[in-house]
Parts: structure tokens; sequence; C-alpha cells
């Protein structure tokens, strides 16, 4: 799951002029090749559920002056709450773990 992420991370990461999968899908267009750099791992459907719940907490977090802040465990529960969605503590880690990956992703310079 983790791989998979930082992958979707990085290629959705906001550049001046775009994300770089914004970019690389131009040069697909333009060039009729597939590229490699838009293939990553494999999506662990096992896990679709709690993609599905870092993504809904993901739209939903709240920006500090320059940078997006973590997800909170209030926001997971608040999250648990209004769906009537059941996570382990075990899910709930990997979600932070998910959560801690974005905000190194978007927060580095690279």
């Amino acid at each position: 799951m983790e791989a998979y992420a930082e992958h979707q991370f990085k290629l959705s990461k906001p550049g001046k002029d775009g994300t770089l999968r914004e970019h690389l899908e131009q040069v697909e267009r333009q060039t009729g090749r597939k590229l490699k750099e838009l293939e990553g791992p494999d999506f662990p459907f096992l896990l679709a559920h709690l993609w599905s719940a870092f993504l809904d907490l993901n739209n939903s977090r709240t920006m500090g002056a320059h940078t997006a802040n973590p997800i909170t465990y209030a926001e997971i529960k608040a999250y648990v709450d209004l769906t009537h969605t059941a996570l382990s503590a075990r899910d709930i880690e990997t979600i932070k773990l998910l959560d801690r990956k974005y905000l190194e992703v978007m927060n580095s310079d690279g």
C-alpha cells in the first residue's frame, strides 16, 4: 500500500505547470507512447477500503499557512462516526502511515 500511495502522491504533486501526471499524460498524447513513469506498483485491492477512507479524509484535510495539516485522530473518529465505517486500530495506523507519506511527498522539494 505504501509504495502504491507514494507513487500516486508523486504523480499528483502540484508543480508550477500542473502535476507530474498531467505533464506525463500530455507527453503520452503527443508521442503516442506509453510512459513507464505513469506505471507504478499494483493497487492493493484487499486494502481498497483503507485507500478510500484515506482519500475521503485527505479531501477534507485542513491547510496551514503553506502546507497541509496532518489528519488528526479526532478527524478519523468523526469520519468513522459519520460514515459508520468500521476501522480497526491497525487500519487507523495504516491511514496515519499514508498521511505521513503524503505530507512527506507534498512537502519535499523534489
